[in-house]
């Protein structure tokens, strides 16, 4: 879908890396977890590359794939406790996300989900948390439908209770699990990455756009066919 015009008359928004700066919580609470095991601990850049698939499948890659099922349940036990009770105050909105949400929810009458593979209540937490809530009509998780990004069932009745056919949508996402899911939505998608090497990657993937900044969304989309006029001022208002 890589040089198409995008309309899009909903979003799906990924959490984690997209909306909310959420790697040094997962990191102390993943750190604290292993520690308390005996084990290895790991740095922020290894947490950066291997969150975005859910807490089981980080914790086995922590733990390591030859481990004990024992082990790598408390390990997850342990890690789920530590998480919940620090995420909120180690997790901050990134630079634009009220802006950017407030000017989608405006321009598609609210059509606006965060599509995660955290569970459903965490992503709502933090929403609340946040105040990005009032602009967010739908969020799920892994524990909401029963499936996992990049299975598009985690999309699919949200769209269907928007009335928008995935071609209509549009995700917006930071890793190759997210292009993974547009694709196989069948909906376009605009990442988000700062990592020269890893925007690559998603433009390979068929991420129609890389931006280094969440904050680009507005101007991007005003600039790429959609009919939307953004002006750039401190109240953040946009126009058709």
């Amino acid at each position: 879908m890589q040089g198409e015009p995008l309309r899009p008359a909903a979003l799906l928004f990924d959490l984690d890396g997209t909306l909310a700066d959420s790697f040094e919580g997962i990191r102390v609470a993943l750190d604290a977890a292993l520690r308390e095991e005996g084990l290895p601990e790991f740095d922020l850049a290894w947490v950066r590359t291997h969150v975005g698939r859910g807490a089981p499948a980080l914790v086995r890659d922590a733990v390591g794939a030859g481990a004990d099922d024992a082990l790598v349940r408390a390990v997850g036990v342990r890690f789920a406790d530590h998480y919940r009770a620090t995420f909120l105050d180690l997790t901050p909105a990134l630079p634009g996300a009220h802006e950017v949400l407030a000017y989608v929810a405006r321009r598609t009458g609210g059509k606006v989900a965060v599509i995660s593979n955290k569970y459903e209540e965490l992503s709502r937490s933090w929403l609340l948390h946040t105040g990005l809530a009032e602009h967010v009509a739908a969020v799920v998780g892994p524990d909401t439908y029963g499936v996992r990004k990049p299975d598009p069932g985690v999309a699919l009745p949200i769209l269907r209770s928007f009335g928008v056919s995935p071609p209509d949508a549009l995700v917006v996402g930071d890793m190759e699990v997210d292009v993974a899911t547009a694709r196989a939505l069948g909906a376009p998608i605009v990442a988000v990455q700062a990592d020269p090497e890893a925007a690559r990657a998603l433009l390979a993937a068929g991420a129609a756009a890389v931006l280094g900044a969440l904050g680009g969304l507005p101007r991007w989309l005003s600039d790429n066919g959609t009919g939307w006029r953004y002006h750039e001022a401190a109240t953040g208002e946009a126009t058709r």
